[in-house]
């Protein structure tokens, strides 16, 4: 019988498993009154509170420049009985005047409810103004140094910056501000349990993780694909595109969990050191390799599941004639003795055929010699990791067929989360919890961030320089992107393919 795990129940942790009880603090959320706050931010502290993992003593105040009432700020989530009793909205700008106003609030409401000074800061804003809020929050008096006897952090949210030298530009900013240790820069990829189990399910199983390497496997597919468009975002996406959007740091982030080395122990910095290295044994991008090495597209007019979709030119707030990818496939290479000649592709686009993330490994062939009459071909072994919209676990086996010949067949055992649990952890309630344990595990690190974009910053740069014209789009709407990123694939005898990710949308 398959226990069931009550999140209820569970208490505070960090990562590698050690209990601990939570600082009481004031979490502070600036951008309070935008959409991020509202649909995410709020909702996961509600349900945190719900679990009771919060700490005994602490206080919510949403910041936002305009007058806003806590109901309405409330209204897009349930809420646990006595959350609105931890929750207060402020009213000010992040001026001198503004933030020494915040400051007389936090040190009022800290007296009121016997709270310590410890501040966990959310930058729920856009990112050209984390540099000056960070300095604003400093010369205000709501940081503290990293070892005082109270703790300031600092949580920002992507995009962070929009190539390397905006990425360092930032760091410096804001490491005049706070220390690295007090910064924690999310992507809330890292949030999901099923991501999460990627490095687990390597370094726990005795099963898998000897044969984690060049020598079994023969490729790995990593994907992210949507079936929306830029919907309300095209003021934003049109200046970044799928590659700075999705690739640079969710798809890079997966990418090291899958490859890493195993880390000396669980400790925060062991795992990111580890993930440093993977990025630093990158192969650049060979911009005139051919077969290519990356392929770019831009949809157009098409449908999707049924409905007509407008091409993303025509979409409103994108300029016309936009050259902005919104869609990327890319083919990767790490030059180190684990993964010496090893492809990974990675591939994500918007209004493509179904929205699914997932990670197909698959591995060498067997020689085809003993089942190889009437023409059966002995498929390659896959294990397949569904990130979402399901999370699952698939191992792909070839079995035989009942009978008295050795007919073939491919055979699928599938793990669901939700079979063995009865909920999975928002990765936003996760990653919440562990910024206010002080647990940066979950958190990219700045040289993780400046190593992804010195990776991709060479290939932004050829794709403004030789922006498309006439040639996009090149795909159309609900469709599994332009036909030039099958060219990334490298040949193989029997070929291989983009997998088709739709046959596992059902399993769970």
């Amino acid at each position: 019988m398959v226990s069931r795990v009550n999140e209820k129940s569970r208490k505070p942790s960090n990562f590698f498993g050690a209990k601990r009880d939570p600082d009481d603090c004031l979490l502070i959320i600036f951008g309070g009154s935008g959409d991020l706050a509202k649909r995410k931010l709020f909702p996961a502290l509600g349900n945190l509170m719900f679990k009771k993992m919060l700490p005994e003593k602490f206080r919510i105040l949403a910041v936002g420049r305009k007058p806003m009432e806590v109901d309405t700020l409330l209204s897009m989530g349930k809420y646990p009985e006595g959350f609105k009793d931890h929750f207060e909205y402020v009213q000010t700008d992040y001026s001198p005047e503004g933030i020494a106003k915040l400051k007389s609030v936090c040190d009022q409401v800290c007296k009121d409810h016997g709270i310590p000074q410890n501040y966990l800061h959310y930058l729920a804003v856009p990112p050209e103004g984390y540099a000056d809020l960070a300095k604003a929050l400093r010369d205000g008096g709501l940081v503290h140094r990293a070892r005082a006897k109270f703790w300031s952090r600092l949580v920002v949210e992507k995009p962070y910056g929009h190539d390397l030298d905006s990425a360092i530009e930032l760091d410096e900013n804001l490491l005049s501000s706070f220390a690295e240790k007090q910064i924690y820069r999310i992507d809330h990829y890292l949030g999901k349990d099923s991501v999460q189990n990627l490095m687990v399910f390597r370094f726990a199983n005795s099963v898998f993780e000897p044969i984690w390497n060049h020598h079994y496997i023969d490729h790995v597919q990593i994907n992210s694909s949507e079936v929306l468009g830029v919907e309300e975002r095209a003021d934003y996406f049109d200046k970044s595109g799928v590659l700075r959007d999705m690739v640079q740091n969710h798809l890079m982030q997966i990418f090291c969990l899958v490859t890493m080395e195993p880390p000396v122990n669980l400790a925060a910095e062991a795992i990111r050191d580890e993930k440093v290295k993977v990025l630093r044994a990158l192969r650049p991008i060979d911009l005139e390799a051919s077969p290519p090495v990356a392929v770019r597209g831009q949809y157009g007019a098409g449908e999707v599941k049924g409905n007509p979709a407008a091409a993303y030119r025509n979409e409103k707030g994108v300029a016309p004639g936009s050259s902005t990818e919104t869609f990327v496939a890319l083919r990767l290479n790490i030059d180190n003795t684990r993964w010496a000649g090893v492809p990974f592709y990675l591939r994500s686009g918007k209004r493509m055929v179904r929205k699914g993330t997932e990670v197909v490994v698959t591995f060498k062939r067997l020689p085809n010699i003993l089942f190889n009459t009437r023409g059966q071909h002995v498929q390659s072994n896959r294990i397949v990791f569904k990130i979402q919209p399901q999370e699952a676990i698939l191992l792909e086996l070839t079995t035989k067929n009942p009978g008295q010949s050795f007919e073939l067949s491919d055979t699928s055992m599938n793990f669901c989360y939700s079979d063995h649990f009865d909920t999975s952890s928002d990765a936003y309630e996760r990653l919440l919890l562990d910024a206010v344990l002080g647990d940066p595990t979950l958190f990219v690190r700045s040289d993780e961030t400046e190593l992804s974009w010195s990776f991709i910053d060479p290939l932004l740069k050829h794709w403004m320089e030789h922006p498309k014209g006439k040639e996009f789009p090149n795909y159309r709407a609900g469709s599994d992107g332009p036909q030039e990123a099958v060219d990334i694939i490298l040949p193989t005898d029997p070929p291989t393919h983009w997998t088709d990710f739709s046959k596992w949308d059902n399993v769970c």
